[in-house]
């Protein structure tokens, strides 16, 4: 007996990756797509830096032009401070194109030697051309977005375990503070594998999130390490207040479909809140299909 299998998938294009299919971009801080292979520090000790010596500093500014996109504030500021280290070794922070092939454009990467101390800075203050920290820069930024925040949301890997503390300046000196955990990456991963989740209502201080002007994000390290971020963003749940929502289709013209994730491991008996509708355009849903003949042996001469 010979049977014939068909088997269709439909891939879509969706909003987000695996695993964070209900969770939009709010507020993308920086995508690190501005000042790509421009922006960057590299410091080489020519002696031994001690705990009895001064700090050496250095800085970078990019100004990504008024109306920019992907950079809260359209300037990036950036300092690398060496604490310790040895003669010959080298610290750098650079911002760079990713491949083709990854999820994100770019990324900010960090090298730091074996035996030193260093820390490095972001900051993102508006375009003011220093490193000076203005805390009214960005004038009145709701990080909440009204309310539609839920997560400071990274996406991070390391060699090592690290800690990127995330500070934010309201206008009247007020700070809050979060510590995003980044730990060891241990062999191949998938992108979605690499965020990592603040919740919106843990960040510790007095700021008013609802009014800030100033951000920083920065690293400190006292290992060999190597680390990389891919973007920082705040993220919430459902579809983009600027996302209009789609209407008939005229006749002969594209069509509409809405799809459902997948139970991501999920218990069908697990209590959780409604998984959202998603829409795309005909052009974005990618159709696979898999043909399989299976022959077997039956006793019976006849055929089905």
């Amino acid at each position: 007996m010979k049977v014939t299998l068909f088997f269709v998938l439909i891939a879509a294009i969706a909003v987000l990756g695996q695993g964070d299919f209900d969770l939009v971009e709010r507020i993308v801080l920086d995508d690190f797509t501005n000042g790509a292979n421009t922006h960057g520090i590299s410091i080489t000790l020519s002696a031994d830096l001690g705990v009895n010596d001064p700090d050496r500093t250095e800085t970078a500014m990019f100004d990504a032009g008024s109306g920019c996109t992907g950079l809260l504030g359209c300037e990036r500021d950036m300092s690398l401070t060496v604490i310790l280290g040895l003669q010959g070794r080298s610290f750098s922070s650079d911002i760079f194109t990713s491949p083709a092939s990854y999820y994100f454009d770019a990324e900010w990467a960090i090298s730091n030697p074996k035996n030193s101390e260093s820390e490095t800075l972001l900051q993102y203050d508006g375009r003011d051309g220093s490193i000076d920290l203005d805390i009214s820069g960005l004038g009145s930024v709701d990080l909440t977005v009204g309310g539609s925040v839920e997560f400071l949301r990274i996406s991070a890997v390391s060699d090592l375990d690290t800690t990127y503390v995330f500070t934010a300046y309201s206008p009247n000196g007020n700070t809050c503070e979060a510590d995003l955990d980044v730990f060891q990456a241990v062999g191949s991963y998938d992108y979605y594998e690499s965020f990592v989740f603040f919740d919106i209502d843990d960040f510790s201080g007095n700021c008013d999130l609802t009014n800030v002007g100033a951000i920083e994000v920065s690293l400190f390290s006292n290992d060999a390490l190597d680390a990389i971020v891919r973007q920082i963003a705040f993220v919430g749940e459902g579809v983009p207040s600027n996302t209009p929502t789609p209407s008939a289709p005229p006749p002969g013209g594209f069509t509409w479909y809405t799809f459902d994730d997948d139970d991501n491991y999920r218990s069908s008996c697990d209590e959780e809140r409604p998984r959202p509708n998603y829409f795309m355009h005909n052009d974005n849903i990618i159709y696979y299909y898999f043909h399989e003949v299976i022959y077997y042996e039956s006793s019976s001469s006849a055929s089905i």
